[in-house]
């Protein structure tokens, strides 16, 4: 059984989840760069990975290999919020990687920490970051804000040319936010396997008519796949289940902001596979400012919880339940000072 929070997995165990999901985050972006290069329909591209992420899963839970918590009607409408936010973040990521460089695209999702991280102490009851820490943060921004200036698309087509990844970036958050709360309060007995496959299970009918409602129906007719684009579409397939197992292990064990930070730091191994196999990459001002970005991510440091008042504080305002217990509200007030003098002033 999967365990849930962060604050109850070992440092083993963190560190093999950030291991497993630095591997499959650095493959994913360039094998998926790849197979939109001969397959540019990112709407039927994701689900066909969605579809053998499912697939695999169910295939593992008949060999017994892997449990996943049965769909329910009440867990759905739990996961819908979260369905919206990944097929926004998917799509748009898809629609960014044909249309921009891969560096755009890390660069604008390393301006999200620093918008989790106040999402992070709203409503996941942590701390607001450090004086490193937030300096870290500010580095990452004033390093994305250089590359976008040294960036000669950016400079020819002004904001128009990343509104995809705009709408990428802001799915992301999120994504992020409700994605760790999700994976910390439910009740699943396996949360990161059932986590995935409701993840997939559900996104794969928004993504379709995402693909059939922005003309990718016509654009697929035309597609002539050969051998290498097979083979890049099979590896983006596999690192697709990989990207889904250990992105939910990996939230599962470390805070939202951490987590997304993660997902920025080991997109720099991405950037150097890169530069050696793609002819549109940044300029060397660009990489300057990106190393920047990725260096100073790299240097922040995990804000800890807050105390168990201040957490249940915080719970209170996010779930939008506001229940009051009476009998709880009516002990404390008989204990208080003003309780016993409001009943000595009914004695007299």
């Amino acid at each position: 059984m999967d365990k849930t929070g962060d604050e109850e997995a070992s440092p083993r165990e963190v560190l093999l989840s950030i291991m497993y999901y630095t591997t499959c985050s650095s493959l994913a972006l360039i094998s998926n760069k790849l197979a939109l290069y001969h397959m540019p329909v990112p709407g039927y591209l994701f689900c066909l990975q969605i579809g053998v992420t499912v697939l695999f899963i169910r295939i593992g839970s008949n060999l017994q290999k892997i449990y996943a918590d049965p769909i329910t009607l009440d867990n759905v409408k739990v996961f819908i919020p979260y369905i919206c936010s990944f097929v926004l973040s998917l799509y748009s990521n898809g629609k960014a990687l044909s249309v921009s460089n891969v560096e755009t695209v890390i660069v604008f999702r390393a301006c999200s920490p620093i918008l989790v991280c106040f999402l992070d102490y709203f409503f996941l009851g942590r701390e607001l970051p450090s004086i490193r820490s937030l300096c870290a943060l500010m580095g990452v921004v004033i390093g994305a804000f250089g590359y976008v200036q040294s960036d000669s698309e950016f400079a020819m087509n002004g904001i128009s040319a990343y509104t995809w990844v705009m709408l990428n970036l802001a799915g992301i958050v999120f994504e992020m936010t409700y994605g760790k709360r999700l994976i910390s309060n439910i009740t699943f007995e396996a949360p990161v396997w059932g986590a995935t496959l409701y993840t997939n299970a559900l996104a794969f009918w928004p993504m379709l008519i995402l693909a059939l409602t922005t003309g990718e129906s016509s654009k697929l007719a035309n597609v002539e796949v050969n051998a290498v684009g097979i083979t890049w579409v099979l590896l983006s397939c596999i690192t697709g289940v990989g990207i889904s197992w250990s992105g939910w292990n990996c939230r599962n064990k470390v805070s939202a902001t951490r987590y997304t930070l993660l997902g920025v730091v080991c997109k720099f191994i991405s950037v150097l596979i890169n530069v050696t196999i793609w002819s549109k990459h940044a300029s060397s001002s660009g990489m300057l400012m990106l190393s920047v970005c990725l260096v100073c991510s790299a240097a922040y440091k995990q804000a800890p919880l807050r105390s168990e008042t201040s957490r249940k504080w915080c719970n209170m305002n996010s779930n939008m339940e506001t229940e009051v217990n009476w009998e709880e509200t009516e002990a404390m007030i008989e204990v208080s000072p003003l309780g016993r003098k409001m009943e000595d002033n009914e004695m007299l």
